[in-house]
């Protein structure tokens, strides 16, 4: 293994951004508390009351191994969901469907997918897996910053221009961190250049159903919109998903892959060597959730709350910019490292520096190269209470440090 790969101060893949921010406040003295941290986007408002039951009441499927494809009833429910959702005709069938342990799993196995050597285009600033996925299966990582000209997502020009060398393509939306949605134009030619130049185009979709007014429209639509007779309507495309956000379920592991049959297929050869299955409670509460839209309005409502509160709260202030959806506020600030330490010493509250989320932190690549490293990143997850406590500690300090667009 390389040294590229393998480095002594920075591990295996690079820094994680959690590590790296316990690095930087140790020694650093938070005022009395409470202390709220604001780092990690883990749902905390409770998942519908039945789920529960319902897991107990499949119980004594856990006597049996799950099969690799998931059970024909998850298929179903969940090909129905995005048959509705995303108002899909031609329909989706139910084999072009996987489930997964998490959106993470596949996000990661798509490098393995890939099949062919070249170049894994993914968004800087990006979830960790995308770049696991290249780093780990022989692909060489190519960070496109998401930057506000470019409406938080990857210039597609720059992808056009490496398309005959591009294997994979990640997309996020809504995107994570700023909160962007792809627009159905912007998805539309993200799937021409990946027929064209014969690529996978993966679109993370996971918070597709946190939204504050429109719902996103995703890529699967976008491509029965442009199907043709005789052809695959979702060829070189894969929309990945999970119950984690939609469902506030982040402990049931479970998500799931739609798109291009060859390419599900390949997924589920790949799982019979390299993955765990879904287990069968698992995916039978799942897709129970999936038939339900009741708790999902009120997850939806409680983000709705948060961001509102945000907007009252600092909404006037330099450096702030409400999100179209997802779970989290991207401020622009004179310093992203800077920022964080003054929150925790003077607010007590843990903030994600925005270079920590790009690859700068993964191999040292030089701060222009992180167009990151001007935000911090705010988990809007708690409850509307502790929320505006922590939004009304941070309003002075963005007073301070935050740069208007």
């Amino acid at each position: 293994m390389s040294d590229a790969l393998v480095n002594p101060e920075i591990g295996l893949l690079g820094a994680h951004p959690f590590p790296r921010v316990a690095a930087l406040l140790e020694g650093v003295e938070p005022p009395p508390g409470p202390h709220i941290d604001l780092t990690i986007g883990e749902p905390r408002v409770a998942p519908p009351d039945w789920l529960g039951t319902r897991l107990a009441e499949h119980g004594s499927t856990l006597g049996s191994y799950p099969r690799n494809e998931g059970t024909a009833a998850f298929r179903e429910a969940a090909s129905g969901w995005l048959n509705r959702r995303f108002l899909l005709d031609p329909p989706l069938a139910p084999e072009a469907v996987m489930p997964s342990s998490g959106a993470r799993e596949v996000l990661f196995q798509l490098g393995l997918l890939a099949a062919r050597p070249g170049l894994a285009i993914m968004p800087t600033p990006h979830y960790a897996p995308y770049r696991a996925a290249a780093r780990l299966t022989g692909l060489e990582a190519v960070y496109l910053p998401s930057v506000e000209e470019h409406g938080f997502l990857p210039n597609l020009d720059e992808v056009d221009r490496l398309g005959p060398e591009v294997a994979l393509f990640t997309v996020c939306s809504p995107t994570n961190p700023e909160g962007a949605v792809a627009d159905r134009e912007y998805l539309a030619r993200a799937v021409g250049l990946a027929r064209r130049h014969g690529f996978i185009l993966a679109v993370d979709e996971c918070y597709s159903e946190i939204y504050r007014t429109e719902a996103p429209f995703g890529v699967l639509r976008t491509c029965a919109e442009l199907a043709r007779p005789g052809e695959d309507p979702y060829a070189q495309v894969l929309a990945v998903n999970s119950l984690s956000k939609r469902s506030s379920a982040p402990g049931l592991r479970v998500g799931f892959t739609a798109g291009d049959r060859r390419l599900v297929k390949g997924l589920i050869d790949l799982r019979a060597y390299a993955a765990g299955t879904v287990g069968c409670p698992n995916m039978a509460a799942a897709a129970d959730l999936l038939d339900d839209e009741t708790h999902v309005d009120r997850i939806r409502d409680f983000y709705r709350e948060l961001f509102d509160a945000a907007d009252a709260i600092l909404g006037d202030l330099p450096g702030y910019r409400s999100p179209e959806a997802g779970m989290f506020l991207w401020l622009r600030v004179d310093d992203d490292e800077a920022t964080a330490v003054e929150c925790w010493e003077t607010a007590g509250l843990r903030v994600v520096p925005g270079r920590y989320l790009g690859p700068e932190a993964h191999h040292g690549a030089p701060e222009e190269a992180v167009p990151a490293a001007g935000y911090v990143r705010i988990a809007m997850v708690h409850d509307l209470d502790t929320t505006r406590l922590a939004l009304e500690r941070l309003a002075p300090i963005l007073m301070k440090r935050g740069v208007a667009a």
